[in-house]
Order: C-alpha cells, then sequence, then structure tokens
C-alpha cells in the first residue's frame, strides 16, 4: 500500500545530488529496518518527478554512526573512478551516494535492484550461487551467461579489490559486498579503513571461492582476464598517486576516526602503491596479492562465524 497524504510533502536538498526533488509519500510496504546494531532504516520515497525514470526513490536513514568516513571512501571511489575512465578503463564501478548529517547521523542511497552476496548464496545454497543468479537474470542461451553481464562482474570484482586494497579497506564479508542483476558487484560500509580491521589475519582483499566460481574458477581464461583488469587498474592509479594522497592528506584534521594520525595515515595509503616499483614488477606483486587473498583460509572461518552470528541474532 502506497502512504500518501496531500499534507505531506517534504522539499529534500541532498547536497551530494546537486538537486531538490519533492516527494508526496512513502511506500509504507517498502519500510525496512535492518538487522544490525544500529538498526538502519530503509524509507522509499514517492517522487513528484521522475528520477532514473521512476516516482520513487529510496533512501537509508542510520543513526549512532559517523558517516563522513563513508563519504570520503565513497568520493575516493568517485575520484579513482574518474582517473580510470581518463585512461579508457570503465570497471562498472558504483559510488552510491552518502550524505553525513552530523557525526553521528546520515543518510545513504539505496542501489536498486541489488542484493548483498549472503543472500545470493543463501538462495542458491551452491558455490556457484553467483553463476546461478546471474543465469537467472541474464542467460543467452540458457546455459551461459551473457558475455556483456560476466565482464561487468569480471570488471567491478577488479575494480574494488585494487580500490579496497589501496585503501586499506577492513570488515570484508558477503553481508557488505552488494551484486546488481546487471552483475555490477559493489562495496558498503567503510567504517574500517587505511588497514584497520576487526578480524585477525585480514587478505590483503575480498576475494571470495563465491566470487572466484562466479568468473568460472581459478584456471578459467575469464578469471586471467579479472587479474588483467586488476594490474591495469592498479597501475593506472599509482600514476595519479600524489592526486589521492594529497585529498587524504586534507582529512586528516577532521577528526574522522580512522584518519586521525596525520602522516601515518596518509604513510599507510602511499605504501600500497609501491611506488619504488615499474609497471612489470608491481603487476607481479599484485598477482601475488590475488593469490594470497584467493588462498587465504582464516577468512573462510571468519565468514562462517559471520553467518552464524548473523543466524543467532536474527
Amino acid at each position: 500500500m502506497k502512504s500518501t497524504n496531500s499534507s505531506f510533502i517534504l522539499s529534500l536538498y541532498l547536497y551530494l545530488w546537486l538537486r531538490i526533488f519533492f516527494v508526496s509519500g512513502i511506500i509504507s510496504e517498502d519500510v525496512t529496518v535492518f538487522k544490525s546494531a544500529k538498526a538502519p532504516l530503509k524509507l522509499t520515497f514517492i517522487t513528484t518527478t521522475p528520477i532514473n525514470g521512476k516516482y520513487e526513490y529510496s533512501v537509508i536513514f542510520k543513526t549512532g554512526d559517523d558517516l563522513r568516513q563513508d563519504q570520503l571512501i565513497v568520493q575516493l571511489v568517485e575520484l579513482m573512478d574518474s582517473l580510470l575512465k581518463k585512461e579508457s578503463m570503465d570497471l562498472n564501478l558504483t559510488p552510491y551516494k552518502v550524505l553525513a548529517t552530523s557525526t553521528s547521523d546520515g543518510m545513504l542511497q539505496c542501489v536498486p535492484d541489488s542484493r548483498n552476496v549472503a543472500d545470493v548464496i543463501e538462495k542458491y545454497g551452491t558455490l556457484q550461487s553467483i553463476q546461478c543468479f546471474l543465469k537467472e537474470h541474464h542467460s543467452h542461451d540458457g546455459i551461459n551467461i551473457k558475455p556483456q553481464i560476466l565482464d561487468k562482474f569480471l570488471r567491478s570484482c577488479a575494480g574494488y579489490c585494487v580500490i579496497t586494497y589501496i585503501l586499506g579497506i577492513g570488515d570484508r564479508h558477503l553481508d557488505n559486498l552488494l551484486l546488481t542483476s546487471n552483475g555490477e558487484l559493489f562495496h558498503i560500509d567503510f567504517g574500517y579503513i587505511l588497514g584497520r580491521d576487526p578480524k585477525p589475519f585480514p587478505p590483503p582483499m575480498k576475494v571470495s571461492p563465491e566470487m572466484v566460481e562466479g568468473m568460472g574458477g581459478i584456471n578459467s581464461v575469464h578469471f586471467t582476464q579479472f587479474k588483467s583488469y586488476c594490474c591495469t587498474a592498479y597501475n593506472i592509479l599509482r600514476k595519479s598517486s600524489s592526486l589521492i594522497l594529497n585529498l587524504m592528506a586534507l582529512m586528516t584534521d577532521a577528526n574522522v576516526e580512522n584518519i586521525n594520525q596525520g602522516e601515518k595515515s596518509i604513510l599507510k595509503v602511499q605504501e600500497k602503491f609501491k611506488l619504488d616499483l615499474n609497471d612489470g614488477q608491481a603487476n607481479e606483486v599484485f598477482q601475488q596479492l590475488i593469490t594470497d587473498s584467493v588462498r587465504a583460509l582464516f577468512p573462510q572461518v571468519s565468514e562462517v562465524l559471520h553467518r552464524w552470528n548473523k543466524y543467532w541474532k536474527a
């Protein structure tokens, strides 16, 4: 049921959206309180003008979290996306919008037609869950995934592997990796950065067995293509390391929890660029990082523990 009320007219000026839009109600059946410590709230507004062809817009409201860090990371994702596209490399990134309204409140854009990878795996219950999901939505012959959809998956996985490695983004689990039906994988929830992680022995980047199987397996030509995308993107971003590091430096005095160590915070990012290496050497280093991430066993144990913890809290 759509809740509409002629006396309920809101003007929302979202600075990151750079536009004003009006809402005339809320879709009541699409109100969701997520099962997490901060109980974020999802609301879908009925808009008076179309946004991306639809008269609705979903926003997640969070309280008790400082979203300034998430906002910074998403802006850096947007910057890196722009740098990559200037070199004719589109990795199908999804830099959703984040707006911190205070140091403890804010809102996030809810990306349409997306679900977390944990739910995809729960639905299909197999190591090939991602492949099953993509085949269900985009199979050109009833058996194989459409090549352009699989390529989007490879590119988006590569883009976020490189970016999360450079920024040292931690606490990566299958609940904060999302997948759209068009094959774009993206990360959310950037509460731990610059190498900080609540779990011991985190891998250099998140490359789960399900992601590898989604690419066709570790010995497939698609996995080789994924590694190629990673190495190319890594070397493109290394060329713009000064710009990225300078933008990070501007935030060191903002009293954001994970970026409050001044020069030490910047050095953590600088070290990830391996600026003493040439492109060929950097390729070898990054390929080894991918191998280490794929082979890491402790993250798989942590994933099982995370799922059990989520189950008992439900």
